[in-house]
């Protein structure tokens, strides 16, 4: 039988994103929900902290922007194939609700005194004035692109470097690249796969 925590956790989950995100076209699995979209995938992720226990439960919410083309390029293990339902760590542009909304890395507690009434209103608020519209912004390729330009976006080190390339933006690869090779822990320590990168899409030293 479930904690009256976990039944907290339950509605919320029900509540706050099922209810919200299932008109949407997001499918939930667990506690993720993914759109696919013609260019893209969108997936949100409610994530537990490793610390919690039955009766105390602490979350974040993660957001993810599932790219194919990354997908192929940086994980080759999936032989050619993109799955089914991608999960957060293999999104290209991932980003927290404490990046989109709180500017701090922000978590979520759920106790026997937690408010669920207060909990609910915030984390709707999350969903539908700052997630949804997050993802309204980034439905296509030319969205991505310019996702891109904010260098407050936090990326792994080669991400715009792949997309510049798998869009076929060769200018802006170009400028990554140089930019990367001007790095000296990115030269010294990953040079092998920069260079792979370079000769991947055709760039110049």
């Amino acid at each position: 039988m479930k904690t009256v925590t976990e039944q907290k956790f339950d509605i919320i989950i029900k509540d706050c994103f099922q209810t919200i995100l299932k008109p949407l076209g997001f499918k939930k699995k667990g506690n993720n929900f993914y759109r696919q979209l013609q260019d893209l995938g969108q997936i949100i992720n409610i994530q537990k902290s490793s610390f919690y226990s039955k009766d105390h439960i602490s979350f974040t919410i993660n957001t993810g922007l599932f790219i194919p083309e990354y997908c192929l390029t940086f994980y080759p293990y999936h032989n050619g194939t993109i799955p089914n339902y991608p999960t957060e760590p293999i999104c290209a542009i991932r980003q927290r609700i404490g990046k989109l909304k709180y500017n701090i890395d922000k978590w979520f507690d759920i106790d026997l005194d937690t408010d669920i009434s207060e909990l609910k209103r915030e984390t709707t608020d999350n969903v539908l004035n700052f997630i949804v519209p997050y993802f309204e912004r980034t439905k296509t390729k030319s969205d991505v692109l310019r996702l891109l330009q904010d260098q407050n976006v936090n990326l792994d080190k080669f991400t715009r470097l792949i997309i510049f390339g798998e869009y076929k933006q060769f200018d802006k690869a170009q400028l990554e690249y140089d930019k990367l090779k001007q790095d000296k822990y990115t030269f010294n320590n990953m040079k092998s796969t920069l260079f792979e990168y370079r000769d991947k899409y055709k760039l110049t030293d």
